[in-house]
């Protein structure tokens, strides 16, 4: 075989002579370099391709994690706004509790059973949060209606816990339980609270003095069995009982303040520790208060006299997280000690039982003096 070469100029034509040997490398050659065409024609589009996929896979993941990470932030940007929406609805729930607002004049969407940001998803919460930030709104202009018309409501109710600068524990709740004595069924109509001797108990708001001593047991009920006992009348907003006192240091007929010493924890009565027997008697029936609307003045409704009935103190400690709720405005309302009601001395006992208080008391006046 022989190759000649023409070049373009006049020059001489150049040959190239290939024997047989040199035909199969060059064939050889040609062949490789076609395959190589053939192999590049096909190959470089998928190379091409699958490199375009795997860039795609790449930035959908990367677009995936930073949408990933938007729905977590947003997620928990949501669970904080609900979170705190409810509290704020439940701190609202209990300070109209105190406040006397009744249950039916009360906006509905902030009893926690019901369903305005019941969900946690975030999309839930942006559908419930406007209707549940109006009920907010809707309930502190009653509670703001309340304080216009009775501005001594604010300082009156006994709404922070009884104990001040100490450590603290409920160590027994309101409600049926066995008797630690006597082992029997009874319905403890306060909180016990654990505490080290000699803490003090402050007034949970402002109040008289109306008993402040040891109860006779021949006034009946279960007041004698809590030993050291002070009472404070609340007026229109009810009456707060402490007991197992080691001391005390106010006087019947005393005004105090909210936040003004009455004594100090103790061990006194039927007590195994150092600890506070605490109850409140809330106003209910005849004391319930109206908000302005259709005619209605803001003031207690009429037609009876003053009826108080015991109720799970801790609804009322507005200074501490709610330990066993969230409760809703009706069901405080409706929670109370189940009747026969032990006599409140000064407040809602005879006029011999008083009678006998006042001795009781001035008798643990005399003894401190001595």
């Amino acid at each position: 075989m022989q190759l000649q070469f023409h070049p373009a100029s006049r020059s001489a034509v150049r040959t190239l002579s290939l024997r047989w040997r040199g035909q199969r490398v060059v064939v050889v050659i040609c062949a490789v370099l076609a395959a190589m065409a053939v192999s590049l024609w096909f190959t470089v589009p998928a190379v091409t391709r699958r490199l375009s996929r795997e860039e795609d896979h790449w930035r959908a993941l990367q677009e995936s994690s930073e949408r990933r990470a938007e729905a977590e932030r947003t997620g928990r940007l949501s669970a904080s706004l609900r979170s705190r929406a409810r509290q704020t609805g439940n701190l609202l729930n209990r300070i109209a509790f105190l406040y006397g607002i009744p249950p039916d004049a009360w906006p509905a969407a902030l009893a926690p059973e019901h369903r305005t940001l019941a969900d946690e998803s975030p999309d839930r919460v942006a559908g419930g949060m406007p209707a549940y930030l109006g009920a907010l709104e809707r309930g502190r202009a009653l509670i703001g209606e309340r304080e216009a018309g009775d501005p001594a409501v604010v300082g009156g109710v006994p709404a922070i816990l009884p104990v001040a600068d100490a450590l603290f524990e409920p160590s027994a709740y309101f409600g049926p339980r066995r008797s630690p004595w006597t082992n029997e069924e009874e319905f403890l109509a306060g909180v016990e609270i654990a505490s080290p001797a000699g803490a003090s108990v402050v007034a949970p708001g402002e109040g008289a003095v109306v008993f402040a001593g040891t109860v006779k047991r021949s006034l009946g009920g279960r007041l004698w069995e809590l030993g050291n006992v002070v009472i404070l009348d609340h007026g229109s907003r009810g009456a707060t009982v402490f007991g197992h006192l080691g001391r005390i240091d106010v006087r019947r007929g005393q005004r105090v303040v909210r936040g003004a010493r009455l004594g100090t924890v103790g061990s006194s009565g039927w007590a195994l520790s150092p600890q506070l027997h605490y109850e409140y008697w809330r106003p209910v029936g005849a004391e319930s208060w109206r908000p302005v609307g259709a005619g209605a003045e803001s003031r207690p409704a009429s037609g009876g006299a003053r009826s108080l009935r015991p109720t799970d103190p801790l609804f009322a400690m507005l200074d501490l997280p709610s330990a066993r709720g969230p409760w809703s405005l009706a069901q405080m309302a409706a929670t109370g000690a189940p009747d026969p009601l032990d006599p409140l001395p000064g407040i809602n006992a005879s006029a011999d039982a008083a009678a006998e208080s006042r001795s009781a008391a001035r008798g643990v006046r005399r003894r401190r003096r001595l």
